[in-house]
C-alpha cells in the first residue's frame, strides 16, 4: 500500500467508520485506492506542468514539476470521495453547504490562477 493509500485508509477509519466497517478486505480496497488516487495526481501534475519550455533549464523545470506536484495534490486529496466525511444521516443540509470546504477550493483556485498567469 502506498502513502496514498494509507492515507486513504487512516482517514475513513478515523472519519467514515460506517463505510470502513462495509469493507470486507481493507488492505485490498485502500491498495487499489492509493493507486488510483496516485494516478489521479500524476494525471493532474501533468497537466499542470505541460512541457518544458524552450528557454527553461533543467532546474527551473524540476522546480516547476514540483510545485504542480503540490498542487495536483491538494487539488486530488480535497476533490476525492474517499477523503470526505462521512455525511450525518440526520441531517445532510448540515454537510452539503461547508463554507469552509468553499472558501478552501476560492483559495486553491486562486492559487491556480496565480501559478497559470505566471507563466
Amino acid at each position: 500500500m502506498n502513502h496514498y493509500g494509507q492515507l486513504v485508509h487512516d482517514h475513513n477509519r478515523r472519519h467514515r467508520p460506517r463505510a470502513y466497517s462495509q469493507i470486507p478486505d481493507p488492505d485490498r480496497f485502500f491498495g487499489e485506492a492509493g493507486e488510483q488516487v496516485q494516478a489521479e495526481v500524476t494525471a493532474r501534475r501533468d497537466e499542470i506542468l505541460g512541457a518544458q519550455r524552450p528557454c527553461e533549464d533543467l532546474e527551473a523545470y524540476r522546480l516547476r514539476s514540483y510545485q504542480a506536484l503540490i498542487i495536483a495534490e491538494e487539488l486530488t486529496l480535497a476533490d476525492h470521495h474517499l477523503l470526505q466525511p462521512e455525511p450525518d444521516e440526520t441531517d445532510p443540509e448540515d454537510w452539503e453547504d461547508d463554507p469552509i470546504l468553499e472558501r478552501h477550493y476560492r483559495q486553491l483556485a486562486e492559487i491556480n490562477e496565480t501559478i497559470n498567469t505566471a507563466w
